[in-house]
């Protein structure tokens, strides 16, 4: 059951936007008001909490997204992709079943794996605490799996405005906590906990709202069937969104295990900070693979135009970033401004590039050219990981920054060259895929 479309105030359908635009300013929004309290949450945080305690937390959120990524399995994307065209409601629903409970399983076994893979690597020991410290983790990688295939249906089913109105409300309520001083006794274990446990009821929130307002009826009744059917979207999916993502989170824990958790601390808001511009990327190319699969056709000019509206903003995003990367590091403490300065003007650098990838990737994922977008996603994060580590030993955290800008820039090249290649190409033989 496509969401119904919101009727004017005549009581007629409203007037159709575009859904490229709506769904990218959407997605732009939410990662503008969440970076926006992220940030606040990581500066308050840093004022309460020693540098290392930042750094514990910064890599235990990390691996916790690593988790979530090994365990998902592709169902957000599994969901952009297959849930356009599904008009019957049990259908629909059994869409979004499928993908939603699959991964959260799938995300709760990969939680458990990692934090027996830290419990028995020495080095790691600050991501490995307690009971509480793992209760924590396996629920909040369930929860971000979760949260990130019902994003996908807010974006496939044209709203966007939901996912922003979740994620303001996670923002909000996790700082609230974090803010508070006697939670500050708990040091790194506390701000994983306040994360998790914000993130797993923000996701009840969202069910909730489709059950009551959309009509969801989640059955489990022909569950193993449905994932079946939509086995090459997952697989195709996953191998992509891993090979994507995974230096994402796996590069702040490399930091904090080769260099230390206080240097892990100054390079996880630069992270975080040279990360923010991406976000207008990202949009944009969620967007198109949306859109693309109501219409294939379009997806490479929708992409086009994407990275046309995109461009003046990653590039003024930049720009403002490396002019005034200090006064902003500097409201983290001195400590961030004197480290962390270098690498932040490196992955601003890095943003354009990366928005080259991340539009083209989303027109690769329409056509079913699986192979393509893994082949680039994979190639730049081996290099990046080779890179990183005698680049961490060469210039210290700054080295992380060199490993990116120079992958992010090669991946851009190789972009370029395959639609130099395919351009002449007409969508009906794109849209074949490979097989």
């Amino acid at each position: 059951m496509p969401l119904v479309r919101e009727r004017s105030g005549s009581g007629q359908p409203g007037r159709p936007r575009d859904p490229l635009v709506m769904n990218s300013m959407y997605l732009t929004a939410t990662t503008v008001v969440t970076s926006l309290f992220g940030y606040v949450f990581w500066t308050v945080a840093a004022r309460m909490y020693p540098a290392s305690a930042i750094g514990e937390a910064g890599a235990g959120v990390s691996a916790m997204a690593f988790a979530s990524l090994l365990g998902a399995l592709g169902g957000s994307m599994a969901v952009l992709a297959e849930l356009p065209g599904k008009s019957r409601p049990r259908e629909w629903s059994a869409t979004v079943t499928a993908p939603l409970v699959f991964t959260s399983a799938t995300s709760a076994v990969t939680a458990l794996a990692t934090v027996a893979v830290l419990a028995q690597t020495g080095h790691s020991a600050f991501l490995y605490r307690d009971g509480w410290w793992v209760a924590a983790f396996v629920v909040g990688v369930v929860a971000t799996t979760a949260s990130q295939v019902l994003e996908s249906v807010w974006v496939a089913e044209h709203r966007a405005v939901w996912f922003l109105g979740s994620s303001t409300v996670f923002a909000v309520v996790k700082l609230a906590i974090v803010a508070m001083p006697v939670f500050a006794v708990f040091g790194a274990v506390g701000i994983l906990s306040a994360w998790s446990a914000v993130l797993a009821a923000t996701v009840a929130g969202c069910i909730l709202v489709l059950v009551r307002r959309y009509g969801y009826r989640p059955r489990l009744t022909g569950l193993s069937r449905q994932v079946w059917s939509m086995r090459e979207s997952l697989a195709g999916n996953y191998v992509i969104s891993v090979g994507d993502q995974a230096t994402l989170y796996a590069v702040p824990v490399i930091v904090a295990l080769k260099v230390s958790p206080e240097a892990a601390g100054w390079f996880y808001v630069a992270w975080k900070i040279g990360g923010f511009y991406a976000v207008f990327a990202s949009a944009v190319g969620t967007s198109t693979f949306a859109e693309g699969s109501h219409h294939p056709r379009r997806a490479l000019p929708l992409a086009l135009a994407g990275m046309k509206m995109v461009l003046p903003l990653v590039v003024l995003g930049a720009a403002v970033t490396i002019f005034a990367g200090r006064l902003v590091l500097d409201v983290f403490g001195a400590q961030y401004a004197a480290h962390a300065y270098s690498l932040l003007v490196l992955l601003s650098l890095g943003a354009l590039p990366d928005a080259v990838v991340t539009i083209y990737r989303g027109v690769l994922r329409v056509h079913k050219r699986y192979r393509t977008a893994a082949g680039i996603c994979w190639a730049i994060s081996i290099s990046r990981l080779a890179l990183t580590f005698p680049a961490l030993a060469w210039w210290g955290i700054a080295g992380a920054g060199w490993a990116w800008l120079v992958t992010q820039t090669a991946g851009a090249i190789w972009c370029a060259l395959d639609l130099a290649v395919h351009r002449g190409t007409s969508n009906a033989t794109l849209s074949k895929g490979e097989s």
